[in-house]
């Protein structure tokens, strides 16, 4: 037998920008579960199947969904002519058949093979011999499906059942022969509903299931017709989607774990804190929506590097990322900065006009900096521009459409605005979607000295310079309140380099601020009896190694604050027994 005797022939197709509503009208027609899915120029690029088809719509796809967007694109194509004793043994679910001319003739399912195979047991006694080869063939197609299938006549009793049953259930029962009734399965309700509304309605009918320990199953229902168009079977199979579940949770968690790798390989976030940990997380989070994020902090923390951070990791990182501070502008100034304006429009104008920042925006993302200086006529026309998606120029009539992403960025407290009636409250509340709040550098003392370091190598690359800090500059910078934040510090370090004569920069090249850090008292031992030098020697550095380790937590940083390199640190911990944490 060929495979072009028992495949469906000329099948209907679909092209590739119908959606989601033509295929199921399409299969509501043609009483199919797949339909191969052709270009302009009629070629085959996909196949969607029912299963696929309401898998997408599980994740979000609608009816207006183009199926290019949902199709399967590996495709499985053989000849016409091919013997069936050929392919029986592969583990299918469905085939392309093509011609010698590389035409599609027709398709050929797992549930077609059936109906077909079927079909000819029932033809005539003369073909008992043939129909009982095709059996054989058809048993094997369904021992090579990992869903489990159970076949069921018109009278509700159980004609077949494959090995992968068995594991879907769970028991070694055997219900060939019995009633569909009786099946000992933790599916057994919806299967039978499936297998009564097929037989009620003639057409494929889907059921899930969802038990315990996150077990989700599909029960799909197919009918199988007869010459005279009797339908005279059902063919139900069982999809176990756990491990499918499981699977797509670890890609989300993996996803999140390589995001966050790619986020700590960024030149301008340096952070080792579990507070700045927590922030950057959250902004990982909100990164993939296009909810407005309001991100809130002290002058000077970093809340433009954590807008660009959203905006790097989200589906608009290829658009523009614009900002303009509120603050910084003046008044009269900041709404054609902000909505742009027509040639015109006003004396000193540009003549051929000019876009505005929103505009410049379209397709990425707007940072709002400083926005709690916002003037109060402005804040009306920004919320309506940010619900609208749409401004208007000044002195312009035409609406231009907008597709941005807000982020808004302040260092003050907007809900103490709102109440003073400084700030709209129905702006707030739009801003206010979610809201990241970044620490102060005080806040989070571990992150001082990375962020030195990176400073320092950033200054010293661009003046061509080798200056260094010594042990007791890093203590005391990270012993500093740094009242104007990250931006102090490199500022600070910049002056640093800059002014230094030596390339190592001592204590007292810094700032008078930081003497009032260091404490007027020497640091003191106090000694109860007389030992050996060298046993105090090691009882002195056994207890400091001792101190920054349970204080730091990490090898790397106890051996910084302590001036010795992480080998030597390595070798003196182990030498003396001591527990550390890498």
């Amino acid at each position: 037998m060929k495979v072009k005797q028992i495949m469906l022939e000329n099948p209907r197709t679909l092209h590739y920008s119908q959606t989601i509503r033509d295929a199921c009208h399409l299969y509501r027609q043609t009483k199919v579960n797949c339909a191969p899915i052709v270009n302009d120029q009629n070629t085959v690029v996909g196949i969607l199947t029912v299963f696929r088809l309401l898998e997408a719509i599980e994740e979000g796809a609608t009816f207006a969904t183009t199926v290019d967007q949902i199709m399967e694109k590996h495709l499985q194509i053989i000849d016409e002519n091919t013997a069936f004793h050929d392919i029986r043994e592969q583990t299918m679910d469905r085939l392309l058949i093509y011609n010698n001319e590389q035409k599609l003739t027709g398709v050929l399912t797992r549930i077609d093979l059936i109906n077909k195979v079927h079909g000819a047991l029932m033809n005539s006694e003369d073909r008992l011999a043939e129909a009982h080869e095709i059996n054989k063939e058809l048993r094997s197609v369904i021992e090579a499906s990992y869903d489990g299938i159970i076949v069921v006549d018109s009278q509700g009793s159980v004609q077949m059942v494959n090995k992968s049953f068995f594991r879907v259930q769970g028991s070694d029962h055997d219900p060939m022969g019995g009633p569909i009734e009786q099946l000992t399965i933790v599916c057994r309700e919806p299967l039978i509903q499936v297998y009564q509304r097929v037989m009620a309605e003639g057409k494929v009918m889907f059921e899930r299931y969802t038990g315990k320990h996150l077990t989700e199953l599909v029960i799909t229902g197919s009918p199988v017709f007869d010459e005279l168009d009797e339908l005279v079977r059902v063919v139900i199979s069982i999809r176990d989607l756990t491990q499918l579940n499981q699977l797509k949770l670890q890609t989300v968690q993996y996803s999140h774990e390589l995001k966050s790798l790619r986020v700590k390989e960024q030149k301008d976030l340096i952070y080792h804190s579990a507070a700045m940990e927590r922030v950057v997380n959250e902004a990982l989070r909100v990164s993939g929506v296009d909810s407005t994020v309001l991100i809130v902090g002290e002058s000077g923390v970093g809340k433009e590097v954590i807008a660009k951070t959203i905006h790097q990791n989200s589906p608009r990182a290829e658009g523009p990322f614009i900002q303009i501070n509120s603050g910084a502008i003046p008044e009269n100034l900041l709404e054609s900065e902000l909505f742009g304006y027509e040639r015109g429009s006003f004396t000193g104008a540009n003549k051929e006009g000019k876009p505005g920042m929103m505009e410049l925006a379209n397709g990425g993302t707007l940072l709002l900096d400083e926005v709690g200086d916002m003037p109060l006529n402005l804040q009306v026309k920004l919320l309506r521009a940010i619900q609208e998606q749409e401004i208007y120029r000044i002195g312009g009539r035409i609406p231009i459409k907008l597709n941005i992403r807000i982020l808004s960025a302040t260092n003050k407290n907007l809900e103490k605005l709102v109440k003073e009636r400084k700030f709209r409250e129905d702006l707030f509340y739009r801003l206010n979607v979610v809201s990241i709040k970044v620490p102060a550098l005080r806040e989070r003392k571990s992150d001082i000295l990375p962020l030195a370091k990176h400073f320092l190598n950033k200054v010293n690359e661009r003046y061509k310079m080798r200056k260094y800090f010594s042990y007791e500059v890093y203590k005391l910078l990270e012993e500093y309140n740094w009242p104007g934040n990250i931006r102090e510090l490199a500022n600070l370090v910049e002056r640093l380099v800059i002014m230094s004569e030596q390339d190592t920069i001592f204590p007292d090249q810094l700032p008078e601020e930081f003497s009032v850090n260091q404490s007027s008292t020497p640091l003191r031992v106090t000694v109860d009896q007389i030992v050996p030098l060298k046993e105090a020697r090691d009882i002195v550095e056994t207890e400091l190694i001792i101190k920054a380790l349970k204080e730091y937590n990490s090898l790397r940083r106890a051996g910084e604050v302590l001036g010795v390199a992480h080998s030597t640190l390595l070798r003196k911990a182990r030498g003396l027994g001591i527990s550390y944490a890498d």
